[in-house]
């Protein structure tokens, strides 16, 4: 009996689930919530209309996350390690202007790989920030999540030139995955890939 019901981070794998299946519903959830997040808001969204869009019960899907907010916790845990790996890259490259090249082929790629979290992170900052202020784990991460960027394109140590080319790049990358996202929606992944690329580059190059 007692590896029939196994513990997870969350919750519980449901009777005769395995590991491997609960794993994958688990994924398929916090992706249909990353969805409606984006479309209806955090607020707009309730545990029905998850369960609703999977075809499960509401119920089933207490067996992974306790709440609505358990649920947006783990997304927004998810964007701060992107937004993370993003920093930590252009940190790394620092004041090399070569090295911000090969660091935004990887940003390219980052974001390219989890523009929903960007999405629902741009479509959801109020709430999210309002909704984990008082946590003291994630309260901070968020605060604190933006200032390795902040603090590299503020460098008063790098020439100006360089601040306004890494500021452009940047903005260059974000605008047609996350501000602009509606007015690209035809472009496939392979065009948005290479032009934003090509004007990364051309912009860096100057």
């Amino acid at each position: 009996m007692r590896g029939m019901v196994n513990q997870t981070a969350r919750g519980q794998v449901k009777r005769g689930e395995s590991g491997a299946d609960s794993g994958r519903t688990r994924d398929r959830l916090l992706a249909v919530a990353t969805e409606l997040f984006i479309t209806q808001g955090y607020g707009g969204t309730s545990l029905r209309e998850i369960a609703e869009r999977l075809g499960i019960s509401k119920a089933a899907i207490y067996y992974h996350f306790r709440s609505k907010e358990d649920i947006a916790r783990v997304v927004v845990e998810q964007i701060m390690e992107v937004n993370g790996g993003i920093a930590d890259r252009l940190t790394v490259a620092g004041k090399d202007s070569a090295a911000w090249q090969r660091a935004f082929e990887q940003i390219i790629e980052i974001a390219l790989a989890n523009r929903p979290l960007f999405l629902v992170w741009d479509r959801n900052d109020d709430a999210f920030h309002k909704l984990f202020a008082d946590d003291p784990v994630l309260g901070p991460q968020i605060e604190a999540q933006g200032e390795p960027l902040a603090n590299l394109f503020a460098d008063p140590t790098l020439p100006p030139e360089d601040r306004i080319r890494l500021g452009c790049a940047f903005g260059a990358m974000m605008g047609p995955l996350v501000m602009f996202t509606t007015f690209y929606e035809d472009l496939s992944t392979d065009v948005l890939r290479d032009q934003i690329r090509t004007t990364v580059s051309a912009l860096l190059a100057q």
